[in-house]
């Protein structure tokens, strides 16, 4: 009998297909740039940490596959355009982005600091928006195409603590919509994932802060007796940036287990 809890890598819907995917130098950004490899896509891996970064290639070549490593930072908004333009330059257009680069974490609200509202925001939005943007004439110059953002559980129920990374998550919602009604008659669909807890290592990040009343935080159940796989993930980016989702856009997919049902 098969496993059907696997990750099925042989489905070959991304032959002859441009990809750029953020967040690429581990966990679920990772997962999905193997994955999108793994069917034939070009990858594209834009990330900030080099050595992670370089890392993902080298294993999506180890299992022959093809794929580049781009420095990219999403706060620099001024570097986030140009290395877009490259990833579409090397691999001679885009067919599909993955925005999955991005952070976060619990935070009294009474603690939060601008500068931490301001770095989250920037990151996980600001950030996104800044790749759909550079990424739109590349997009748009095919016949098909598709954006799959990362939004989060955090935005489509509510999450204590959580205040900036809740927002931040909720503007991609907002983007996401808006970009999908806009360019459907062009051929591009636009969707997002939202992620449960995850075991990657964003999910360190997210533990009760002191003085938190923890019964806030115990409530929020693991099913299936722990956290999603990166895999889990990558597999569900991979249906909503394929043909198979045709039909999708504008979608906010959760994918936690039932955390949230």
């Amino acid at each position: 009998m098969s496993d059907t809890s696997a990750p099925q890598s042989s489905l070959g819907r991304f032959v002859g297909a441009r990809a750029l995917v953020t967040g690429t130098a581990s966990g679920i950004g990772a997962a999905t740039a193997t994955r999108l490899a793994a069917e034939g896509a070009r990858i594209a891996c834009l990330d900030l940490d080099p050595e992670g970064n370089a890392a993902t290639v080298a294993s999506i070549e180890a299992a022959g596959g093809s794929a580049v490593a781009i420095a990219c930072d999403l706060l620099d908004r001024e570097g986030v355009g140009p290395a877009v333009d490259q990833a579409a330059a090397t691999l001679g257009g885009l067919d599909v982005v993955c925005n999955i680069a991005g952070l976060g974490g619990f935070v009294l609200d009474e603690d939060m600091t601008l500068a931490q509202w301001d770095h989250t925001i920037g990151v996980n939005l600001t950030g996104t928006w800044l790749v759909c943007h550079a990424a739109l004439p590349h997009l748009l110059a095919g016949a098909h195409s598709a954006i799959v953002n990362t939004t989060s559980t955090a935005a489509t129920n509510a999450t204590p603590y959580a205040s900036a990374y809740a927002a931040s998550k909720g503007g991609v919602i907002g983007l996401t919509r808006s970009l999908a009604v806009t360019h459907a008659a062009a051929g591009l669909r636009v969707n997002c994932v939202a992620p449960g807890p995850t075991d990657t290592p964003i999910a360190e990040t997210f533990m009760p802060p002191e003085g938190a009343d923890i019964g806030l935080v115990t409530n929020l159940i693991l099913p299936f007796g722990g956290m999603g796989r990166p895999e889990d993930l990558a597999s569900v980016f991979a249906f909503l940036a394929s043909s198979d989702a045709a039909h999708v856009n504008g979608h906010v997919l959760k994918v936690d287990g039932g955390q949230r049902a």
